[in-house]
Formats: structure tokens, C-alpha cells, sequence
């Protein structure tokens, strides 16, 4: 089964005036059908832009990025469009960016699934399924304006789950919901990544909720720098300079404050610090 997603040396170059922003430098990414990735990175990293790009909402300057077997550096906007209604789902940071606001929040789920001619029944139910797995059948008719912004914010979610995607992007998911409702929402993505066969790609800054996914990616720079499960070794990537980027809970733990002497081994590079033995 070929992945999901396979980005292979994608760069974003935006223009602001007379300059030029590299927002991605050379990322390279593959993730398997099925799986639940969190991404992390300081702010301007390239994490919204990698976003973007994976919904085709933009093209990469140079590169190679094919989702669900659609390379979206060459597509027409036909199949984008096709694309857009089948296989992705997407939710903004700012989420009211998913919602119409003069609509109910059943209506808001529903639109989607109207727009890919879905009957009226079966949009109903599927609208009022996704409704009660976020908590929120007893808002069904509630125009949007009246409802609290983390009730937006699994709305928001639920719009985008309601064509039933092969890959499901996130940008801050939880920002608007408490740590109690946070957890909820990530085990039910959980259950739809592990049990549907859903693909996941959040952006998080939430260090817990990372945690929880199959698979956490560092980017630094507009490049994947280090990637791994949780306690196991992570992926370090090394730039072209030769340069690595090692986990800042990794240095503390290490209690790394300054250089460290690198040493070849049998078993590959050995790292240590001015304080460990010969």
C-alpha cells in the first residue's frame, strides 16, 4: 500500500515585496495510510505552510508532494477540486474559517455532504453521528453565532470529517478547547485513525497532546528535523552542512550545556560530554 502522503525535497519560496521567504527548505516527509502524526515546531518553522500545501492550497516552488495518489505540484484544477470534496479534510487555526455563521451547526455539517450529493437522510444522520462523537447533539440547532468557541471548534472539526476523508490536516485543533475536552477529541481521533483507517497530520504546540499520536515531527528551518515515536530513538535529520538538530528535552536530560566531544564507534557516533570518561 503506498503512503498517504510523500513529500520529497519540497520547497516554498513566498514573496513579500521585493523579498523572498524560504518557508521550506528541502522537507522531506512520508506517512502510511492509517497513522497519527503530530507536528511541532517554533513559530515560522514552515509548519502552516507544509499545511497548505498538503491541502492544495499551494503549490511548492520545487518538489515533489503527492497525497492519496495525487501529485499536487502538477494537478489540474478539476482533480483539485475532486481532491478537495474526497480525499482531504482540513481544519483552520481559525477555525470559523470552516463554518457558516448564519447557519446551524447541523446545517454547517451537512453542507459538505449536500455538495458532494449525498440524499437528504443520510446527510442528516451522518450530520447528527459526527455531532454526538464531539459532545454536541444537544447544539444541533444552534445557529453558529450562539455557540461558545470551543463548541465551534469541534464543529469546525466535524465539517471537516463529514465527507469522510482519506486524510484528515488540523492546524492547532485543540486551541479554543480545555485540557479535559482536548483528550477526548484526541481519542477520538485515535479510534478513527486505529479502528477507520483515517490518516492524521495535526500542527500542535501542546506538548501533551503531541504525546498522544503514533508519531511526533520536529520541523526547524522549513526541514524535518528530528522525528520518532514516543520513547523510542528519535530520526535525526542532517543538513547539508553536515549539521544536526538534536531534541532540546533530549539535551537537557543529557545535561548538555556547552560543546560535547564526537567520537566514531563500532556500533556508529558517539557523543559526549566534557564530563563523561574516555
Amino acid at each position: 500500500m503506498p503512503p498517504i502522503i510523500d513529500c520529497q525535497n519540497v520547497i516554498k519560496i513566498h514573496k513579500q515585496g521585493n523579498l523572498e521567504v524560504v518557508a521550506l527548505q528541502g522537507l522531506d516527509l512520508t506517512m502510511e495510510q492509517g497513522e497519527f502524526i503530530s507536528v511541532v515546531g517554533a513559530s515560522g518553522a514552515g509548519k502552516s505552510t507544509l499545511l497548505t500545501i498538503l491541502a492544495g492550497f499551494e503549490r511548492p516552488s520545487a518538489g515533489k508532494a503527492i497525497v492519496a495518489d495525487r501529485d499536487l505540484t502538477d494537478i489540474s484544477a478539476k482533480d483539485l477540486t475532486k481532491y478537495y470534496r474526497r480525499d482531504v479534510g482540513f481544519v483552520w487555526q481559525d477555525f470559523t474559517r470552516n463554518l457558516v455563521p448564519y447557519l446551524k451547526a447541523v446545517q454547517n455539517v451537512e453542507l459538505p455532504l449536500l455538495l458532494g450529493g449525498i440524499s437528504g437522510r443520510k446527510r442528516k444522520a451522518r450530520a447528527m453521528a459526527l455531532l454526538e462523537a464531539v459532545g454536541l447533539r444537544g447544539k444541533a440547532h444552534a445557529p453558529v453565532h450562539t455557540m461558545s468557541g470551543g463548541e465551534q471548534q469541534r464543529l469546525a472539526l466535524c465539517v471537516a470529517l463529514a465527507p469522510g476523508p482519506k486524510l484528515l490536516l488540523a492546524d492547532e485543533l485543540t486551541g479554543e478547547l480545555d485540557t479535559e475536552t482536548s483528550l477526548e477529541i484526541f481519542e477520538l481521533l485515535r479510534t478513527l485513525s486505529h479502528e477507520g483507517g483515517l490518516s492524521i497530520l495535526v500542527v500542535t504546540h501542546d506538548v501533551a497532546i503531541a504525546k498522544r499520536t503514533d508519531r511526533v515531527i520536529r520541523i526547524a528551518d522549513g526541514r524535518v528535523a528530528t522525528q520518532g515515536k514516543r520513547g523510542a530513538v528519535e530520526v535525526v535529520s542532517v543538513d547539508q552542512r553536515g549539521m544536526i538538530q538534536l531534541p532540546r528535552d533530549m539535551i537537557v536530560q543529557a545535561g548538555i550545556t556547552d560543546s560535547v566531544r564526537v567520537k566514531l564507534v563500532d556500533e556508529g557516533i558517539l557523543l559526549q560530554t566534557e564530563g563523561d570518561d574516555e
